[in-house]
């Protein structure tokens, strides 16, 4: 009988990702410093962290449309669970951020809106790694448990949002000056999270329109 590979262990599949995660902090780190971003380490983590996540949600795209990613599909769970643990940390090293969260110059200052996004997204990944497992797939069944954890996309979106109103100002200050200096690394994330949405968008439409394709070829037999 020919010999059939093993499949990773759970152990070795968060090892991976967690190398993996390591290098990408260490690489987004050195790129935010170069740039002279002030609080890098806090900025980073919360750039790690959605990338991660993003990453995460994006295999399944990539997988549908290109073979070549279909190896990677099962580090989805793991880049989310990491993801999220960089997540937590961010929220921790932004604690005193969080103090100020309901005191009225945070509402003057606008302030409160990217806030109410970053939880409302901390919420729905809090929910999805808690169903992240057999016991809860098996538990609530396989169609909502999937539906459960697609509400991820809705949670990406309030990360682009968050993001969005906390840096475009700078954005915009950084184009109007001729963009002399690369994108700052929240610009890229929010053009990966953009994409990573986009996608799965098309994925839903291509599937979309298989079915119905797939249904008309029955009904003419």
């Amino acid at each position: 009988m020919p010999n059939v590979p093993s499949k990773p262990s759970e152990l070795m599949l968060y090892l991976k990702v967690l190398i993996f995660s390591a290098l990408l902090y260490g690489g987004a780190y050195a790129y935010t410093s170069w740039l002279k971003v002030p609080n890098i380490i806090n900025k980073t983590t919360a750039d790690v962290s959605i990338i991660l996540i993003g990453l995460s949600m994006w295999l399944t795209s990539l997988g549908y449309y290109f073979n070549v990613f279909d190896t990677l599909i099962r580090y989805r769970k793991h880049l989310g669970l990491v993801g999220f643990a960089y997540g937590v940390a961010h929220i921790l090293l932004s604690f005193s951020a969080l103090q100020n969260l309901f005191r009225a110059e945070t509402w003057e200052n606008g302030l409160m809106w990217p806030a109410l996004n970053g939880l409302l997204a901390t919420m729905i990944f809090t929910i999805m790694t808690l169903i992240s497992n057999t016991f809860m797939a098996k538990t609530l069944g396989g169609k909502l448990w999937r539906q459960i954890l697609r509400t991820g996309y809705i949670a990406v979106i309030f990360v682009w949002f968050h993001v969005v109103l906390l840096k475009s100002a700078r954005w915009i200050t950084w184009y109007e000056a001729g963009m002399q200096t690369p994108p700052a690394m929240s610009l890229i994330v929010t053009i990966f999270m953009t994409i990573v949405v986009l996608m799965r968008i098309a994925l839903w439409w291509s599937l979309r329109r298989q079915r119905a394709m797939t249904s008309q070829m029955l009904n003419r037999r």
